[in-house]
């Protein structure tokens, strides 16, 4: 070999045989490549050199895609443009698709820029990078493969990044480097030890802000560098196939704190804990039968355990883990997909995989309070996730600003400094347990019942099913309401709800206007009798009632019942069917005072022989116009609600004749009132009364039946108090 140092330049004019040179490229090969740069480095008269490492990133893919023999093709392609760009220089092909570079260039950063943007173009339907890292050794480094480690960190420093094409090498890189040693190095003496620990971070509810379940994390206390982020280790341990090693570690530690709380404190209601489990786990042991080994070891319920898989990239193994997933919720474990929107695959994990439970990225929150589209997104995911039947988490809390948006579009637990950042286990004992407790703990039992609850889409038009036509009010308000030994609480009001009950003066704010107690104690009656009957009949219920401004129907249905059948959640749905004037007020609070006295109110239009209702309560039917003469209307009533032996008389009281025989009453000699019973569910009945209203409008005949229940007992005793009397 002659070397040709003209221009301070290192040009090669050796022939080499087929074993110096890659068989694919005809590139040197790495051996190669050491000895001739090593030789240049030995040479104290040669101008110093600059290398390079190149690395082809979607490589894999390219293959996958086209075949080892197009994949070679590219790889001829990169090696003639490396030639030719650095063309009398050092240039080899390492391995794979790794490539290094020794060159006396001036400007290396822009024949890297010209070779990324060759490489880009090569194939327009998957997206081709090079990455490069660059170093410059000074005089005292000769070892030319502690350089190319050097090169090559620099290198690894923008793997995945999507901005940058080449990095010079930093010594902190390669502190980095050493770290991530050590931690590898530490790991089994870590566990050994007990260096590494279990934090327990709270889940709350946000309906009731009750603490369901914990999720586990693991925090390192190094002897030598002090508390090691989570954020740094866990990916040294993925990258080095030792993640499985860590979370059943964790999975086996958090088992041994449910035994000894169980043992310990029998009090303690237990409360599910979540574990991580990282995606490169099931890649490398059977982490379904793993895990079930550690929980048969300490005898710990399926149930009190949650599955987490960390939200990353799509794989080649995305038919085998979506499979894993399925044993995992077959066995009886919830499956969380953890840190969504935290990688470009999400909406594809969302699509392809069956999960229980979404977890929302903390840095969706993080500029909630600057970005209004935080708030857009985050809405959206609520509602994708509730589409698809998927319960949410929100991570990152920090604010009530932030909770109460939350809970607002429905998302059903959180977690975040707002309540507790993650703690050792007595703090998280002592944060919901005895004296010292901070928060109500929620009873393991009822996890199905609040699962039920929240699965409704508040976001949804659809929440609970729209009677008749959008356009004939205001868009729905919804409240969900729990119902526990006669005590009525509202576990969730939307924006519109709240608005609602401003309207009607029976918000906080109202409590000092005038006849608030009264209206308060009929709403109360009102939604009282709706849930008895939405619980009966199992069916949805409404009815309707006139406020001081509006006439609304209201719709409610039975959502869940608890499983000791000790308490009820019903969905609640107000609309404003017509808006009446301010000066009308006073008439419309008259008006409801009325209406609050009957069971129900009908107009008798004689003219048409038609019914209209005017009002009704909830234990009483709906009836249409699908029937012609209102007698026929009458007879199914009386079949339907009159005992079997004042049917005849009912029918006669509201027939047609009668009705007109009351119209033309001038000695008022007709029965305008009678008290007839009711039948009621479990062949109980009830004693009401029905007046009959005559009335001409203009030309027109009308007859208004308004019916009142009333106390039997009062009545006995009113009879009583007058025959001994007489």
């Amino acid at each position: 070999m002659s070397v040709d140092r003209g221009n301070g330049g290192l040009i090669l004019q050796e022939q080499y045989g087929e074993r110096d040179l890659c068989q694919v490229t005809g590139l040197l090969n790495m051996m190669q490549f050491m000895r001739h740069a090593s030789a240049h480095l030995q040479d104290v008269l040669a101008d110093p050199l600059t290398f390079m490492y190149f690395d082809i990133e979607n490589f894999k893919s390219f293959n996958q895609r086209y075949g080892f023999q197009q994949g070679n093709r590219l790889l001829r392609y990169v090696a003639d443009l490396l030639r030719e760009t650095f063309e009398g220089n050092l240039v080899a092909r390492f391995n794979d698709d790794h490539f290094a570079v020794a060159t006396h260039s001036e400007n290396p950063a822009d024949c890297i820029q010209f070779i990324h943007e060759r490489i880009r173009v090569y194939d327009l339907g998957l997206p081709m990078e090079v990455k490069a890292g660059i170093y410059h050794p000074p005089e005292d480094v000769t070892d030319v493969a502690l350089i190319m480690d050097r090169a090559k960190i620099a290198c690894n420093s923008i793997k995945n990044t999507y901005d940058l094409t080449w990095a010079e090498f930093d010594p902190a890189m390669e502190e980095e480097i050493n770290f991530r040693s050590h931690i590898i190095r530490s790991f089994q003496e870590a566990m050994i030890e007990g260096y590494i620990e279990v934090f327990y971070q709270p889940e709350i509810r946000t309906m009731t802000r009750e603490i369901c379940g914990f999720e586990a994390l693991a925090r390192w206390r190094d002897p030598v560098h002090g508390m090691i982020s989570p954020g740094v280790f866990v990916p040294v341990l993925e990258d080095a196939h030792l993640s499985p090693q860590l979370d059943l570690y964790i999975i086996e530690r958090v088992c041994q704190d449910i035994s000894r709380i169980r043992r310990e404190l029998p009090s303690w209601e237990l409360l599910r804990v979540s574990v991580n489990l990282s995606r490169a786990d099931f890649r490398l042991m059977d982490m379904v039968q793993a895990v079930e080994d550690v929980r048969l070891r300490y005898d710990i319920a399926r149930s009190l355990l949650n599955v987490e898989v960390t939200e990353g990239a799509q794989s080649d193994d995305e038919k085998f883990l979506q499979g894993e997933i399925a044993r995992f919720r077959a066995a009886g474990y919830e499956v969380w997909m953890d840190d969504f929107g935290s990688g470009y695959s999400s909406l594809n994990n969302v699509k392809d995989y069956v999960f229980d439970v979404l977890k929302i990225d903390m840095n969706f929150l993080r500029s909630f309070d600057t970005n209004p589209k935080s708030a857009i997104v985050i809405r959206s995911i609520v509602n994708m996730a509730k589409e698809l039947g998927l319960h949410t988490l929100a991570e990152g809390v920090e604010t009530e600003a932030q909770f109460e948006f939350l809970h607002e579009i429905g998302c059903e637990k959180v977690q975040g400094y707002l309540f507790s950042p993650p703690m050792p286990l007595d703090k998280a004992i002592a944060y919901c347990h005895g004296e010292t407790a901070q928060v109500k703990v929620e009873p393991l039992r009822l996890g199905s019942y609040y699962a039920e609850i929240g699965a409704i889409n508040v976001l949804s038009s659809e929440a609970i099913e729209r009677r008749g036509s959008p356009e004939i009010g205001d868009a729905l308000s919804l409240a969900v309401l729990e119902e526990e030994g006669g005590e009525i609480r509202y576990l969730y009001q939307s924006r519109m709800f709240k608005m609602f009950l401003q309207s009607i003066e029976l918000d906080e704010d109202s409590v000092h206007t005038p006849h608030y107690e009264r209206r308060k104690r009929q709403n109360e009656r009102m939604i009282a009798r709706m849930m008895e009957e939405a619980d009966r009949t199992g069916r949805e219920v409404y009815t309707d009632f006139i406020t001081r401004n509006s006439f609304n129907s209201v719709r409610l249905r039975l959502v869940t019942r608890d499983v000791d059948d000790t308490r009820a959640v019903f969905l609640m749905a107000t609309v404003n069917i017509s808006r009446f004037s301010p000066e009308a007020g006073s008439m419309q609070e008259a008006l409801n005072q009325i209406v609050a006295l009957y069971d129900r109110v009908d107009l008798f239009d004689l003219g048409s022989r038609k019914l209209t209702q005017l009002y009704r309560d909830v234990y009483e039917p709906n009836y249409t116009q699908e029937y012609g003469h209102f007698e026929e209307l009458v007879a199914h009533y009386a079949e339907e609600k009159i005992l079997p032996a004042e049917q005849k008389l009912f029918k006669k009281f509201y027939s047609e004749k009668h009705l007109r025989a009351v119209l033309e009453d001038k000695a008022g000699r007709e029965e305008v009132a009678v008290l007839f019973y009711k039948r009621m569910p479990d062949d109980g009945r009830m004693l009401r009364l029905h007046h009959l209203v005559p009335f001409r409008l203009g030309q027109r005949d009308y007859v208004i039946s308004c019916v009142q229940a009333i106390n039997e007992n009062i009545i006995t005793a009113v009879t009583a108090a007058l025959a001994e009397d007489t």
